[in-house]
């Protein structure tokens, strides 16, 4: 069986460098690196244990494939596969905020298993930058709209950007808060490509997210994995 492309992933050694190191409990093959010691199986029946599958899981996840698309690509389970995204999603750190900045928020409604359960999913992207700054997934109330204001509030932005609701007022001190118009024309382009590149966020659409965990993780995949 060939074994050429291979490296260690624990190091910067290649095949050349590596010698047979006895079986696995299965009766497979595994190797050893003679730099770092780092032991490693590099035939796996099941493509699941594939060393660059997460990758391509985020790779897949970006380019707004769903879950039954993605599974039948890399010929793997969806049951597998959502938990990989978990997995995924759970390793990936929010980018750090930088202060002074200004920013703009929105709402926007989705769905999860059926449209009759509506939710809201309220975040807020840099002005300059339309990166992502902080988002949250739940009911289209003051707590989570909160969850995303007190995030941007800690950073001491010079001027937050919302549309006309009114519970907003609330929220941010109204020296930083501004409403006129076109302000938040940013975030409503944003709102546009989400709903346009994942179809979970299309307004007509039968394809929903099966809970609100996997909604979270494929947005965290979405938003930030190119900061983890």
């Amino acid at each position: 069986m060939k074994v050429e492309n291979y490296s260690c992933s624990k190091c910067v050694g290649d095949i050349s460098e590596f010698i047979k190191y006895g079986k696995t409990c299965k009766g497979k093959q595994r190797y050893q690196c003679k730099r770092c010691k780092a032991t490693s199986v590099l035939h796996f029946r099941y493509k699941a244990y594939k060393r660059n599958i997460n990758r391509k899981i985020i790779l897949f996840t970006k380019e707004g494939l769903g879950i039954r698309s993605i599974a039948r690509v890399l010929k793997i389970s969806t049951t597998t596969l959502l938990k990989r995204i978990i997995e995924i999603a759970g390793e990936i750190k929010m980018p750090i905020i930088k202060l002074n900045q200004s920013y703009e928020l929105d709402e926007m409604r989705i769905f999860i298993r059926k449209k009759s359960n509506p939710i809201w999913l309220v975040y807020a992207i840099d002005k300059i930058t339309k990166q992502v700054a902080s988002f949250y997934i739940g009911k289209r109330n003051n707590k989570t709209l909160n969850a995303v204001v007190k995030t941007l509030l800690n950073s001491n932005p010079e001027k937050n950007y919302t549309d006309k609701l009114r519970n907003y007022q609330y929220l941010i001190p109204k020296e930083i808060h501004s409403t006129k118009r076109f302000e938040t024309n940013g975030i409503e382009r944003k709102n546009l490509n989400l709903r346009t590149h994942l179809k979970r966020l299309n307004r007509k659409t039968i394809c929903f997210s099966r809970s609100t965990a996997v909604l979270s993780s494929i947005l965290k995949i979405y938003f930030w994995s190119g900061f983890s």
